[in-house]
């Protein structure tokens, strides 16, 4: 249990790092009508390349699952969506032969919201602690449909901006993603990946204290 309990922590620290990675995050937006919790899924491509692979006819969808196969696999994105095209566009063909497993890739979010909610209350308990609010305060984000990550990675944030994990969350509602808050803030990326580590540390230590 230890030793999942570690994978599960050190994926969500992996997967918020790769939101602040060098490149610029570009994502399809969200559908105002779709509820929260399919809220930014981080993905992440330059700008630039974006563009272009639209230009020569690429949907964002192909692109975005390309980009999870080509980060898994340590290969190029245009490689990947190459392969795509020479295999009759098959996901499933061109995730074998990369030696990627796609349900892992779309289950990553799932898996870390589960195991949050599963520990929720130790986890409003430490985000309460670190961020200064109550855990009502806490739970009031939750109902208002900020996902129990999101909350988590917005107090680390708000933490290095050295601000109230209020103006995160505002612009959460607002729709902006944590990209644009990180620009917005001012923040670099290593700012916030220190205490992120900080933050899922604790969450690590409490969960343990209380099994």
């Amino acid at each position: 249990m230890k030793k999942n309990l570690h994978t599960i922590l050190v994926f969500c620290l992996v997967l918020f790092n790769s939101a602040f990675s060098a490149n610029a995050e570009t994502a399809p937006k969200e559908n105002p009508n779709h509820g929260q919790h399919h809220a930014h899924h981080h993905r992440m491509i330059d700008e630039t390349l974006l563009k272009n692979l639209l230009e020569k006819g690429y949907t964002k969808k192909e692109i975005f699952i390309a980009v999870h196969i080509a980060k898994h696999s340590k290969q190029k994105v245009e490689d990947v969506l190459a392969f795509y095209k020479q295999n009759e566009s098959s996901w499933e063909k061109t995730a074998q032969h990369y030696g990627v497993d796609l349900e892992k890739i779309k289950n990553h979010h799932h898996h870390m919201d589960k195991f949050l909610e599963k520990n929720k209350e130790v986890v409003l308990q430490t985000v309460s602690k670190y961020s200064g609010k109550t855990p009502q305060d806490l739970q009031g984000y939750l109902e208002k449909g900020i996902p129990l990550r999101s909350l988590v990675s917005g107090a680390a944030m708000a933490k290095a901006a050295n601000k109230d994990l209020d103006d995160v969350m505002k612009m959460k509602e607002q729709g902006k993603s944590f990209h644009e808050i990180k620009k917005e803030l001012n923040l670099e990326k290593e700012q916030i990946h220190t205490e992120m580590r900080k933050l899922v540390d604790e969450i690590q230590k409490n969960i343990k204290e209380k099994e």
